[in-house]
């Protein structure tokens, strides 16, 4: 069965889970990968013995869970220390979503991930979606989400890859400024989708 796998990508705060939570509501599976991450981290045995060999065996609490807050701060105090830690849990993220790909129903599925250019995700996707929205908004939304600073939130921002390149590299994009009817939008790219899949068939 042909099947087109779309991924969903945008920078913090521009409302990504939110149009994946509108495409989890018209009954499209949604993979989201900071979640399946976070799972894997705690049950694969390969990522287990990886970040014990970096971080120590105080990367896990005493009844199995991830030790959240050290491996956090041990991962943002430095971009190689991230990068040690993606290339043995990406891997694993990757066959995990093709495993569930392969067990998915419809002829669309979609993978929600912030960072599908620099994980290498995009390969896994026949169609990205990007969802955009203008700094100031989405500063704005990830101050009140997470109850940080404008000062720490720039800083996620600037680790991230820009819209401008983004949009180079996407199919299609959303733009969540707040003003903008993201359903309409939504159900725009949806059809797209699906004369674009006919016209293939």
């Amino acid at each position: 069965m042909m099947r087109i796998k779309l991924g969903i990508t945008g920078g913090i705060g521009s409302g990504k889970s939110y149009v994946a939570n509108l495409l989890k509501q018209q009954g499209i599976p949604v993979y989201n990968t900071d979640m399946e991450a976070r799972r894997l981290m705690e049950s694969s045995d390969e990522i287990r013995r990886n970040l014990i060999s970096l971080c120590g065996e105080q990367a896990y609490l005493p009844d199995g869970s991830l030790n959240r807050k050290l491996v956090s701060s041990w991962l943002f105090s430095s971009p190689l220390h991230r990068q040690r830690v993606n290339d043995f849990v990406h891997p694993v993220v990757k066959d995990d979503f093709l495993q569930w790909v392969d067990v998915q129903t419809g002829t669309l599925v979609a993978m929600e991930c912030a960072i599908l250019f620099e994980s290498g995700f995009d390969r896994l996707v026949d169609e990205v979606l990007l969802v955009r929205a203008p700094e100031e908004v989405s500063l704005r939304r990830v101050m009140q989400r997470d109850e940080i600073t404008e000062v720490q939130v720039r800083a996620r921002m600037a680790a991230q890859m820009s819209d401008v390149e983004r949009c180079r590299r996407v199919h299609y994009i959303i733009n969540n400024d707040g003003n903008t009817d993201v359903e309409d939008s939504l159900r725009k790219v949806l059809r797209e989708i699906s004369i674009e899949q006919l016209s293939e068939d």
